[in-house]
C-alpha cells in the first residue's frame, strides 16, 4: 500500500483502525488510489482548510440501525436493572462480582 504518494498522508486513526488524512484536493486527484486503500481496510479522513469534513470507510461497517438497536437494548437493560434494584440503588463490588460469576455459569 503506497502511502508515501500522498503529500499530507498522516496517521490519525482510532485504535485498531488504520487511517490517513488527505486534503480535499488530493482526494479529488487521487480518488481511485484512495478507494483501493479503503478496499484494503484503511479509513481515509478528508480535510478542508485543515478541518476534517468527511470519512471514506470500507463498506460493510456498522450500520446506523445496528448502533441504534444496541443503544435501545442498553437502555432497556438499564431500565430493567433499575426496576429490579430500585432507581437509587448503587451496586457494591460484591454484588458486581456475584453477578459476573452468575453470568459465567
Amino acid at each position: 500500500m503506497p502511502s508515501a504518494i500522498l503529500i499530507n498522508d498522516q496517521p490519525v486513526g482510532r485504535v485498531g483502525i488504520m487511517s490517513a488524512k488527505v486534503t480535499a484536493r488530493e482526494a479529488r486527484t487521487r480518488f481511485g488510489m484512495l478507494l483501493q486503500r479503503v478496499v484494503n481496510g484503511e479509513e481515509i479522513v478528508v480535510t478542508r482548510h485543515g478541518q476534517p469534513v468527511a470519512r471514506i470507510i470500507p463498506a460493510g461497517g456498522r450500520d446506523l440501525r445496528d448502533v441504534r438497536q444496541a443503544v435501545d437494548s442498553l437502555r432497556a437493560l438499564r431500565s430493567a436493572i433499575a426496576e429490579r434494584w430500585g432507581s437509587g440503588h448503587v451496586l457494591d463490588d460484591g454484588e458486581v462480582k456475584s453477578m459476573i460469576e452468575e453470568g459465567r455459569r
